[in-house]
C-alpha cells in the first residue's frame, strides 16, 4: 500500500513515500527489546563517531541516562506528543531531577522516524542500521541538535520506542555530572 506522510527529525520536515514493512510485535517483547537495544547502541556509535571527526572524547553509554531517556520516548508515544517539555509540562531537568539523577550539565534531542521502505534523505529504514543512521543525519544536520552531539558532554543515554505504526521515537539525553 503506497501512501504519502510527513516525519519530522527534530523540526525538519521530509517528504515520505513508503510501503509499510511491519515491526516485530510489542507482543514479542524479546525480539522488541532487542531490536531497541540495537538502535540504541547504533546511536551511540554514530554520535561517538560524529565526535571523533572534531577530536572530542567518547560519550559513555550510561544507565541513568538510558532510563531517562526510554521514559521519554514512551511518554511522547504514550500522550501523543513531540516535545523537549512533556506532558505534564516538565523539561528534560526536571525529569532527571524526579528520578534523582544528578549532574551539572544536561541536554536532550529527539526525533522521529517511520520505518518504512522509501523514506525521503534517508532511503529504507528498516533495519536498526539504517534508522539509526536516518535519525542520527537528522540531528546532524539540526545546528541545535548537533552542538547537544559535540558538547561538551561525557555520558548518553539513548531511548527508542515504536508506535503501533511502525515509528520509531528517538531521545538521546547527555549529561556531564
Amino acid at each position: 500500500m503506497h501512501f504519502q506522510t510527513f516525519f519530522i527529525i527534530i523540526f525538519s520536515s521530509f517528504f515520505v513515500s513508503c510501503n509499510k514493512s511491519p515491526l516485530p510485535s510489542e507482543a514479542e517483547s524479546m525480539v522488541s527489546l532487542s531490536l531497541k537495544q540495537e538502535i540504541a547502541s547504533k546511536i551511540l556509535s554514530k554520535t561517538n563517531n560524529i565526535r571523533n571527526t572534531q577530536e572530542l572524547t567518547d560519550l559513555i553509554q550510561d544507565e541513568e541516562m538510558d532510563i531517562l531517556a526510554t521514559l521519554h520516548s514512551d511518554n511522547m508515544i504514550n500522550y501523543d506528543f513531540f516535545d523537549h517539555v512533556d506532558h505534564q509540562g516538565k523539561s528534560p531537568s526536571d525529569r532527571a531531577l524526579d528520578l534523582n539523577y544528578t549532574y551539572s550539565k544536561l541536554a536532550e534531542n529527539i526525533g522521529y522516524v517511520p520505518w518504512f521502505e522509501n523514506v525521503s534523505s534517508c532511503g529504507d529504514t528498516r533495519s536498526a542500521e539504517a534508522i539509526a543512521e536516518c535519525v542520527v543525519e537528522g540531528w546532524k544536520n539540526s545546528p541545535g541538535h548537533y552542538a547537544n552531539m559535540i558538547g561538551d558532554f561525557v555520558e548518553l543515554g539513548v531511548g527508542v520506542s515504536f508506535t503501533k505504526d511502525s515509528i520509531a521515537y528517538f531521545t538521546q539525553v547527555f549529561r556531564t555530572r
